[in-house]
């Protein structure tokens, strides 16, 4: 009797012994009666949003559910973002995918905040919100994203030959230097394209209201707008961050003859420290009058992503995306030129540790 007790109790002993080795310690919901769990230690512990995680390896899932936030219907990020749904849905056939219309800053909060899984904004935009720069609010503590969906939208400023030829301008400085009674459309208040308009002009000397000053207007008007008006004589200089050709440009060339100004190597480094536009050049005769390469900055359209999506659901994304690139390549003649090592590249944005993932596994990235 004595000796099956001792075995027994020999046997519960290396049963608890193990079921501690394999990580099977009381919990803080059932305290050990030994040692009584402190409030403290009842609280369970907070979630880790995914984008803090360290990826340890991630897998292909089999379903989703996505809503991309983009913009206008019909619009080129509407071309994109409802491509990026259908190449989705197509690799991942479980997939619930939604495009709802929205802008850059909206769709940045918005995926920060996980109120949507993606969204598509300009790298200027990510800068801004990451700063808290108007238009944002406050800061965004942190902006995550799995890929650039573009980087060659570069910035043209626009000007007719008449104006130019009149007083004598050939760049944004000559403006400074000549003083004219010029007529600009900026975009609207507090839209990121007429902040770059209004940073690229005091790198060069002058502001809005020396413009007023010199007898000209400023109109706050987007770029269609402002395209029609220059048609009516009614603006002589717009900037814009669009592909080169864009076709509005080419269907204003019909009525006007243009000239475009250079951003200057001041311009774009003031570009770049405020809203993280790198410099680029518009190649020569992308648009027929255009004869010579023209040095500007670029902006690129970035897609963010929820910081609390799954690195599964990250990897599953990025790998979808990269490994069907052709695909979007076919959305649009201005797609041609994306990479994987393009893609991979989202600053100012912070790389998902589901894409980062998938980058390095593809051997896209180090």
């Amino acid at each position: 009797m004595k000796k099956r007790l001792a075995a027994s109790f020999i046997t519960v002993m290396a049963s608890s012994l193990l079921l501690i080795g394999c990580g099977g310690q009381p919990t803080a919901k059932e305290p050990s009666p030994a040692t009584p769990a402190s409030p403290q230690a009842s609280a369970p512990a907070p979630e880790t949003p995914a984008a803090t995680q360290q990826p340890q390896g991630a897998k292909v899932v089999d379903s989703m559910v996505l809503t991309l936030g983009g913009a206008s219907p019909g619009g080129f990020w509407s071309l994109i973002g409802e491509g990026i749904g259908n190449i989705i849905r197509e690799a991942v056939p479980n997939t619930q995918f939604s495009y709802v219309t929205g802008n850059g800053v909206s769709n940045t909060i918005q995926a920060a905040n996980g109120t949507i899984e993606l969204g598509l904004a300009h790298n200027f935009e990510v800068k801004a919100g990451l700063e808290g720069a108007e238009p944002f609010k406050e800061k965004l503590p942190a902006v995550t994203a799995i890929a650039t969906m573009y980087n060659n939208a570069p910035q043209q400023f626009i000007m007719t030959q008449e104006f130019a030829d009149k007083y004598g301008i050939t760049s944004l400085a000559d403006i400074a230097e000549k003083k004219p009674p010029i007529k600009v459309a900026v975009n609207q208040r507090g839209n990121l394209t007429e902040a770059i308009n209004r940073y690229a002009f005091e790198a060069n000397g002058f502001n809005y209201e020396n413009i007023k000053s010199w007898g000209g207007e400023v109109y706050y008007e987007p770029y269609k707008p402002a395209a029609d008006m220059m048609k009516d004589n009614k603006v002589d200089l717009f900037g814009v961050p669009v592909f080169a050709p864009d076709g509005k440009m080419l269907e204003l060339l019909t009525a006007k003859k243009l000239v475009m100004l250079p951003i200057d190597e001041k311009a774009q480094q003031l570009l770049h420290e405020k809203l993280g536009i790198p410099a680029g050049v518009i190649p020569a005769n992308s648009y027929e009058f255009q004869k010579e390469d023209v040095a500007t900055s670029n902006a690129s359209a970035i897609l963010t992503v929820d910081p609390n999506l799954s690195i599964d659901e990250a990897y599953t994304i990025t790998k979808t995306l990269v490994e069907n690139l052709d695909k979007i390549k076919a959305l649009h003649k201005d797609l041609k030129i994306l990479t994987p090592e393009i893609m991979a590249n989202v600053a100012p944005a912070n790389l998902h540790p589901g894409a980062e993932l998938y980058y390095k596994e593809a051997g896209i990235i180090k």
